[in-house]
């Protein structure tokens, strides 16, 4: 895949910010990029809302751009950088050929308990039908779960679609998302793009399967009660007494529940499942609740997070994707990275980003670390936890 450049530019900003600064780099960069950019994308931490208003008409008035989209992230990402521990904003300008980008904010009202995509549809583009591809930013704190996505998927006629629950720190504990100069606490925010660029989707894992696969046979909703005919937590004492010393060390607070992605595999590895947490354990019933429904029959399998299991991954994951777009041209990127993975995960900092630019030096990138991340799987998008989700701007 070779990456083009002057296509896009990424840059962060630390708080308080320098609006001259801000300006002057606008200027600059619409000069590089040879004309008015298609959109923008623009991250800030929590503390910096107040400002984001007035820093999106900075950007627009002098970078010339007629859309943009973001919301806040408790980290964020500028080019080879994971910004984990300061505040202030990642800004970023794409100017792509032929490309059009159609900015909306969706209401919550319209993705709670809704099972009819025209509710969603009346807030696309008209001509939503030629878009390629989506970015998606939302609030956790007004849409938490994740059954709208099913919704979502059916409004956008299936469309390939890569984002994130925003996140925010307890001290600002609501999740702002940007559109174009405004500013919403509520629902998500989409960013479509129509003509000769599109967005590839590549989602990577933090988590490994440990054990074995087993068939749930007593659940209630959100409840796993029995598995194998078994309390789950019971299985789960004997797994984790069946591992190595070390094994059980690394276990230690840091297992999760994998639901099979795919049950007509043979077999389940690496990437096969969607990861949630264990958010309740019953030691008198030896039942545990995670975050998603489920049902009997359904295959799970015990995770943990592994920091070289997860490098490995998204290494591995890039290759195959620099294999599969061939000579497909790149412009840039964005990662959605789960607030789980960065120094709490790898003990070092910039991994991910390091990750991608070995497999595609030069390459611009922007993002921000999630509380969920949205990315596609046999073309329906799902919600996953400590995961990598990273679009790739690429000729069609």
């Amino acid at each position: 895949m070779p990456v083009i450049q002057n296509h896009s530019v990424v840059s962060h900003f630390k708080y308080p910010f320098n609006e001259s600064e801000i300006e002057q780099w606008s200027r600059q960069q619409r000069d590089e990029l040879g004309g008015a950019a298609t959109f923008a994308l623009v991250f800030c931490s929590s503390e910096c809302v107040a400002e984001a208003q007035e820093l999106m008409e900075i950007i627009q008035i002098y970078a010339h751009v007629p859309t943009i989209i973001g919301c806040t992230g408790t980290g964020l990402i500028a080019g080879s950088s994971e910004i984990e521990n300061d505040l202030g904003v990642t800004v970023a300008l794409y100017r792509f050929p032929d490309t059009q980008a159609h900015a909306r904010h969706i209401p919550a009202r319209c993705l709670i308990d809704n099972e009819d995509p025209a509710r969603i549809r009346k807030h696309l583009p008209s001509d939503s039908i030629d878009i390629n591809a989506w970015l998606l930013f939302a609030s956790s704190e007004s849409i938490g779960n994740e059954s709208w996505l099913k919704v979502w998927d059916e409004a956008t006629e299936g469309r390939v679609t890569v984002g994130g629950f925003g996140s925010s720190t307890t001290e600002n504990p609501t999740t702002a998302l940007f559109i174009n100069g405004k500013i919403y606490d509520e629902g998500a925010v989409a960013l479509g793009l129509q003509g000769d660029v599109t967005i590839e989707p590549l989602l990577s894992q933090g988590c490994r399967p440990i054990g074995s696969p087993w068939i749930v046979t007593e659940a209630d909703y959100n409840i796993i009660h029995k598995i194998g005919n078994r309390p789950i937590l019971e299985v789960l004492r004997d797994t984790l007494e069946d591992m190595p010393q070390d094994e059980q060390a690394l276990a230690h607070g840091n297992v999760f529940i994998g639901l099979v992605m795919d049950e007509y595999k043979q077999s389940f590895g690496t990437g096969d499942f969607l990861v949630r947490n264990l958010a309740a354990i019953d030691p008198k019933s030896g039942a545990v609740a995670i975050a998603t429904p489920l049902r009997v029959g359904q295959n799970l399998q015990f995770q943990i997070r592994d920091p070289h299991t997860a490098a490995v991954d998204f290494e591995q994951m890039l290759k195959a994707k620099s294999q599969d777009l061939k000579q497909r041209e790149v412009y840039g990127a964005c990662l959605c990275d789960c607030i789980g993975r960065g120094t709490s995960l790898y003990g070092v900092p910039d991994q991910d980003v390091k990750t991608i630019q070995d497999a595609l030096p030069e390459l611009p990138i922007a993002g921000l670390f999630c509380n969920g991340e949205f990315a596609p799987v046999k073309e329906r998008t799902l919600l996953h936890g400590y995961a990598a989700s990273l679009g790739l701007f690429v000729k069609r």
